[in-house]
């Protein structure tokens, strides 16, 4: 089941669908979450993939598939 949450949710060991290659994949949270005062920022993993780095806006909403 997927549902759509804000950043300001999202926690070490989340799985999210992200967009790589112009493909959907679903990546694990794998380091705690660095909060500013307007981001989120997360360092992903995704299997075949290095890991890397995303970043929203507060205001943003993801697709969690899974909880930690």
């Amino acid at each position: 089941m997927a549902i759509d949450v804000e950043v300001q949710r999202l926690q070490l060991g989340d799985v999210i669908l992200v967009d790589i290659a112009d493909k959907h994949v679903e990546a694990k949270i794998v380091r705690a979450v660095e909060r500013t005062e307007t981001s989120i920022r997360a360092t992903m993993r995704s299997e075949g993939h290095e890991d890397f780095i995303l970043e929203w806006p507060l205001d943003e909403l993801v697709t969690l598939v899974r909880g930690p």
